[in-house]
């Protein structure tokens, strides 16, 4: 799963710190950070990354859609 993360306070090392460890911050620049990492467990982008990095008023959404659509079939 691949993630763009915006926001005032998106920098890599902010976004790092509100990522569970199937994540990781892959790329960008402060304002625009890449995460990408793959759903385990209750670890998941849209039932944990997502809200978490929401909670710090960074928003975040999915650029990979081949993953999620695989995983909506599944």
């Amino acid at each position: 799963m691949k993630l763009t993360v915006t926001g005032k306070y998106a920098t890599a090392s902010t976004v790092a710190a509100y990522l569970p460890g199937n994540y990781r911050v892959t790329g960008g620049q402060d304002g625009a950070v890449i995460v990408e990492g793959e759903d385990h467990a209750g670890w998941t982008a849209e039932g944990y990354v997502i809200p978490r990095l929401a909670s710090g008023m960074m928003y975040a959404t999915i650029i990979d859609a081949t993953q999620a659509a695989r995983r909506e079939v599944k």
